[in-house]
């Protein structure tokens, strides 16, 4: 390719000009770089260095390959057009600094080699298509998840800028020499627009083909500097947030220690920004505003105080604002003056309070915990942890929540299960079908957790028993807990108690590994997610399955062969800590598709995309006062499949389910059934109802 020619300006040669230009912006960068970095460093440590291998993989889907993007075909392959674009351009920005800063150097490599000349020029153009489809969505679709943005127009012309410089340097290097080279001819677009510009004569095109370059060059190094103040700061942190993806079990909160937390004065949840783990202060530079999580999270979607997307910017700008005097007391920021303008704002940013102003209480509560916004995410953030973490700090520092919250708490603590049902009555729904507790079978090969649904709401009674009836039509050797059981501590924890989930489920494990239990079977995801995922923090480590996974296997196995027709159609819906949390999504189909006559049907927004019932965080137990009710719109969309009725693997599920179609005036029309008792029906000899 042509040597840059680089003329004087004044008394200076081109290439010491760029170098001060390289200095000058680098150094804005590194300054800006380098702040953020300190701010990261008010977190508190924690390790994201494990298992690199399965993270370079993970890094390779999702960045390289771009994997959550493409989900969704529009922002997906625009956005992917932009990526790939940049990293094949990026080499030969780097290829042209070079050149520029040692004129000597007049080719390498790379910019000889012709399928790396055509993939340039192609992928020069593709971004300019990627680009137009950015401001086609932007200016014309607009959806509602994305606001509008003058920054991201404005970066948005900025990479237009960089696409055409480069076209357009190439271009009238070409036309300056009087034949193309041969490694040129691979330029094929600079090529052709070059047998336009020839006739204006080799000087014009030397002048044009320099000030292009310049151009390009400058356009680089701003962009570069004004990055860590824009909102696509996401450009340089994304690949690290990958990278540094939790590789923790998806339904395990971080372990917190409350009495040893407060002998040893340190934080129980997080009231101040630098409470925070480094990770989640990336987390906030991260976010790319794209809005994917907010359009997923059923409280937004509800008219609701929640927005993942806003918490995290809400975070971010927190964090900025609060971060020059957090440093200066911390003694990290040499040579600053206590009193300049930034010091006196962030010392009045700093007086707000994170959680309860910043951050809002109704914000908090109204996290259903369903992780959708997570599973959205392209850039892996970890909304989730965050919001508990902070009800952590709101239950049990400030000791700030309504009514129904502390209803729970006391009854749970006065009788192991959110109702406060007597302890004495949690095996009396197994009375009159022979099932034994461990006590009196200590050697059962599976203990059914029966959860406080299965042992004391009416409507869930009637699953645990159908399933215990499955269970022996099977010939599994099973027993409960009985009494011995109390509630797992699912709720407490999700609702920030800490303290109170640690004295029930130590309590659980205490029993279980007295009988020294190997595999345990639940009907309830959430009891089933906290002994599986985090009973192991509490030394309680089983082999721990779902009912629908049991029953799939039992069907598989043919020791439960369906053999009666139920001739309905049966809209199944994804409990969000089977599916999201567990991948668990084949297997109650399975089964479902097992039973004779039954057609099944799809929700719009199912599997992973599946909207929650409203039900988890302990949100069944709390009064929902804003917005619409999620339930409602989660049975508004199963009605679009038209089903004859609802299929369920979750108690909570089945309670909203049914609360909302009393509400639409469908319970009667519509029949919402576990999938354990709609297997039941179809081993049932006629005439014989299960229940």
């Amino acid at each position: 390719m042509l040597a840059t020619r680089f003329p004087y300006f004044g008394i200076l040669p081109g290439n010491l000009l760029l170098l001060i230009a390289v200095v000058v912006f680098g150094a804005l960068f590194a300054r800006s770089a380098w702040r953020l970095y300190q701010y990261l460093r008010l977190g508190a440590p924690e390790d994201r260095f494990d298992a690199p291998a399965e993270r370079w993989r993970t890094f390779g889907r999702h960045v390289l390959g771009q994997g959550r993007l493409l989900s969704e075909p529009y922002a997906g392959i625009m956005h992917a057009l932009i990526f790939w674009g940049f990293l094949v351009i990026t080499v030969n920005t780097a290829v042209m600094l070079i050149r520029g800063l040692i004129p000597s150097i007049r080719s390498l490599w790379i910019d000889q080699f012709p399928p790396y000349l055509v993939l340039l020029e192609t992928f020069e153009l593709l971004v300019l298509v990627g680009v137009g489809m950015a401001l086609y969505r932007r200016l014309v679709s607009h959806p509602l998840r994305l606001n509008f943005s003058a920054d991201a127009l404005f970066i948005l012309g900025m990479i237009a800028a960089l696409m055409i410089t480069a076209l357009l340097y190439e271009t009238f290097g070409i036309g300056y020499e009087r034949a193309t080279s041969a490694p040129e001819r691979y330029l094929y677009v600079g090529a052709a627009l070059a047998r336009l510009v020839r006739p204006l004569g080799q000087s014009a095109n030397l002048t044009l083909h320099t000030l292009f370059w310049w151009a390009h060059m400058l356009l680089v190094l701003g962009f570069l500097a004004y990055l860590p103040h824009s909102k696509h700061l996401h450009i340089i942190t994304s690949p690290f947030n990958v990278w540094f993806h939790s590789r923790k079990p998806k339904g395990q909160l971080s372990y917190l220690d409350v009495e040893k937390a407060l002998e040893e004065d340190r934080p129980i949840g997080v009231g101040r920004i630098e409470q925070f783990t480094w990770k989640d202060l990336l987390d906030t530079y991260t976010c790319t505003e794209c809005g994917r999580c907010e359009a997923q999270c059923p409280a937004s979607r509800t008219g609701k105080p929640l927005s993942p997307k806003k918490l995290i910017l809400d975070l971010r700008h927190h964090l900025l604002e609060v971060g020059p005097e957090l440093l200066r007391a911390r003694g990290q920021e040499h040579g600053a003056v206590a009193t300049t303008a930034a010091h006196e704002q962030a010392r009045e940013s700093a007086s707000r309070a994170l959680v309860g102003q910043v951050i809002t209480d109704e914000t908090l509560w109204d996290c259903t915990t369903c992780r959708a916004c997570m599973q959205a995410c392209p850039v892996f953030i970890e909304h989730v942890p965050k919001i508990i973490d902070m009800r952590r700090h709101l239950a049990m520092v400030e000791s700030r929540f309504g009514q129904d919250v502390q209803r729970l708490f006391d009854n749970l603590e006065a009788s192991g299960n959110p109702w406060r049902f007597p302890r004495a009555t949690r095996a009396d729904w197994a009375r009159d079908i022979s099932v034994k507790t461990l006590a009196e079978d200590p050697e059962a090969e599976v203990l059914y957790w029966v959860g406080c649904a299965g042992s004391h709401d009416e409507r869930n009674i009637r699953v645990a028993r159908a399933f215990a009836r499955l269970l022996q039509r099977a010939g599994v050797r099973f027993a409960i807990l009985g009494l011995e059981e109390t509630c797992s501590g699912d709720p407490a924890r999700r609702a920030g108690n800490e303290y109170l989930y640690r004295v029930l489920a130590q309590q659980n494990v205490e029993a279980m590994n007295r009988y020294q239990v190997k595999r345990v079977v639940a009907t309830c995801p959430h009891c089933f997610n906290t002994l599986k995922d985090e009973y192991p923090q509490l030394g309680g480590s089983y082999q721990v399955t779902h009912h629908v996974e049991f029953l799939a296997e039992l069907v598989r196995e043919g020791k439960l062969k369906p053999n009666r027709a139920l001739e309905r159609v049966i809209a199944y819906h994804d409990p969000c800590y089977l599916g999201r949390y567990h991948d668990i999504y084949d297997q109650p189909r399975t089964v479902l598709d097992a039973i004779p006559g039954v057609r099944r049907r799809e929700i719009p927004g199912h599997r992973e995309r599946a909207m929650c019932c409203g039900a988890g965080g302990a949100r069944v137990f709390m009064e929902e006062t804003r917005g619409k009710r999620i339930n409602h719109l989660r049975l508004e969309q199963a009605l679009q499949a038209q089903p004859g009725s609802i299929a369920v693997a979750c108690p909570y599920c089945l309670m909203m389910f049914e609360d909302g179609a009393r509400a639409k005036g469908v319970y009667d029309t519509l029949p919402v059934a576990d999938v354990a008792e709609l297997l039941e029906q179809s081993l049932a000899p006629d005439g014989e109802a299960s229940g």
